[in-house]
């Protein structure tokens, strides 16, 4: 069976957290794409069971029932919920659906391939990750970022340009076919800090926030590219900051935000204790070379004291150089992109709940 003319749809769902009825997966060459779904690995393997077992009915010239329904083996997980599929078997056409996501997928990977961002990924996980973007395209003189905006999206420009614009109005850059913008903002957490303009008329792909961290959690090539790109943004715009921080700086979490300081901190490899205090007590956070050592923050420390001082916003910091020996030798609580990450998606989900409360009430 060619994979290509595959697809699978969802006829009941019985508590499935990721999937609702009526959703379809296709497969296109030979990777399956949820087209902006979620991913459950779970399914991944029910899926690819299920197309191995119809290929093997038919190189034995067995009919493969097209109405065949099976359900996920979630179960046997522990995962609360189940689902039913249906398997629908495509007509091998230029026209057919699957045939046409594949082409598009096929076309677009192509032309990707050849920007900074894409170039260590394998075609069939550009196919995948640009599943979860959305093609839109702007006219010159729209505004497409404001400063003090929440940023909510990531942009890849495909062709056209923007331009950013700092304080005053002043023009600091622009940017053009194959680059990034939006992803300071979903990285730290922090409101967006420039204006974005569209200069020429500009045709972008867009992922949402939710869907970006989702991409970053699941291929680490897209975490040391982010990775560097932030080092690199953060390099030119903080240099005199970095500078301060060798030899210890004081300030107010009004001036840089928590994640700004812990950025600049692992992109100059520094070793010393972060002490904060604010509203809700004080904290600390140590580092070595950049890495998070300790934590602790009221009875908590760790992981979970690091997500609580990540939240604060107000108050006042200071960073003196130096660990004591138990803290040089100690291990660091986490990787540095996955505890900036997570404390982003929580705050998000927090976010979320407060915003569902206040439509309730």
């Amino acid at each position: 069976m060619n994979f290509k003319e595959s697809g699978f749809k969802i006829i009941k769902n019985n508590n499935c957290p990721l999937y609702q009825n009526g959703d379809e997966f296709t497969v296109a060459g030979r990777s399956i794409t949820l087209m902006g779904k979620p991913t459950c690995l779970t399914l991944m393997r029910d899926l690819t069971a299920a197309l191995l077992n119809f290929q093997g009915r038919q190189s034995k010239n067995k009919p493969v029932n097209t109405d065949h329904i099976f359900n996920c083996s979630g179960y046997q997980t522990g995962c609360p919920g189940t689902i039913r599929l249906q398997y629908q078997q495509q007509i091998n056409s230029a026209n057919s659906p699957a045939a046409l996501i594949d082409s598009k997928l096929s076309a677009i990977s192509d032309e990707l391939n050849n920007f900074s961002i894409f170039k260590t990924l394998k075609d069939h996980e550009v196919k995948e990750i640009i599943s979860y973007f959305k093609m839109q395209e702007f006219k010159k003189g729209k505004i497409l970022l404001r400063k003090g905006d929440r940023g909510d999206n990531l942009f890849i420009i495909l062709n056209g340009k923007v331009e950013i614009i700092g304080d005053y109005g002043i023009s600091i850059t622009s940017l053009g076919r194959g680059e990034i913008f939006g992803e300071m903002s979903l990285l730290t957490g922090n409101p967006v800090s420039t204006k974005v303009k569209v200069i020429e008329d500009t045709k972008t792909m867009c992922i949402s926030g939710n869907s970006f961290r989702m991409v970053l959690s699941r291929f680490s090539p897209l975490q040391m590219y982010f990775t560097r790109l932030l080092a690199r943004r953060l390099a030119k715009s903080n240099i005199e900051r970095s500078k301060q921080i060798s030899s210890g700086m004081s300030g107010n979490l009004s001036e840089i935000t928590i994640t700004e300081l812990l950025q600049a901190l692992n992109m100059t490899q520094k070793t010393g204790i972060l002490k904060l205090t604010s509203p809700k007590g004080e904290s600390r956070i140590s580092v070595r070379d950049g890495n998070i050592v300790h934590a602790e923050f009221k009875k908590m420390s760790g992981e979970d004291a690091f997500f609580e001082i990540v939240k604060q916003k107000r108050g006042n910091f200071n960073f003196q150089p130096g660990l004591p020996p138990n803290e040089m030798s100690a291990e660091k609580i986490g990787d540095f992109m996955y505890l900036i990450m997570e404390a982003m998606n929580r705050f998000d989900e927090e976010s979320s709940s407060s915003e569902d409360l206040e439509e309730d009430i």
